[in-house]
C-alpha cells in the first residue's frame, strides 16, 4: 500500500513532491528487497525511473549543498517527462464514519485539552475520563 501511495504521488504530483524525491534518493536502498518480488515490480519500475533520473541530476552538481540539491530537484521535476512513467489508476480513499464517532472523539479531544492547557484540573472530577482511565495515565 505504501509503495502504491508513493507511486501515485510521483505519477500525479511529481512537481509538488520535491521532499519525497529527496527522501527516495537518500533512502533508495530500502527498495532493494522488493525489486525481485513479482508483485512489486510494476510499481517499483516507476520509482526506479524517478530515482535514476534525479540521481543523475544530483550527480552532475559541482556543489552538493542543500540549496543546490533542492534547486536541481525542482528544475528536474519541471523537466521530467511524465510519459516515461507507467500509468496506474488514481488512488481513492474513503473515510468510513462509525455509527457513534463521539465515543472516541469526545474523550480524545478532552484528553488533549486536559494535557495541553496550563490549567489545573482534578482528574478525579472529570466524569468523561471515568469511561477510559487509560487516557489519563498516558
Amino acid at each position: 500500500m505504501v509503495l502504491e501511495i508513493i507511486n501515485s504521488c510521483l505519477t500525479h504530483t511529481l512537481q509538488h513532491n520535491i521532499n519525497l524525491i529527496y527522501t527516495l534518493l537518500y533512502n533508495r536502498d530500502i527498495f532493494d528487497n522488493y525489486r525481485t518480488h513479482p508483485n512489486f515490480q510494476d510499481i517499483l519500475q516507476n520509482i526506479d525511473i524517478v530515482i535514476v533520473y534525479f540521481a543523475d541530476k544530483v550527480d552532475k552538481l559541482e556543489q552538493r549543498s542543500t540549496e543546490y540539491v533542492k534547486e536541481a530537484l525542482e528544475m528536474g521535476a519541471k523537466q521530467f517527462p511524465l510519459d516515461r512513467l507507467k500509468k496506474f489508476p488514481e488512488l481513492k480513499f474513503k473515510y468510513v464514519e462509525e455509527e457513534q464517532p463521539e465515543d472516541f472523539f469526545v474523550p480524545y479531544v478532552w484528553t488533549l485539552v486536559y494535557k495541553s492547557c496550563n490549567l489545573y484540573w482534578s482528574s478525579e472530577s472529570i466524569l468523561i475520563f471515568k469511561q477510559q482511565p487509560s487516557l489519563i495515565s498516558q
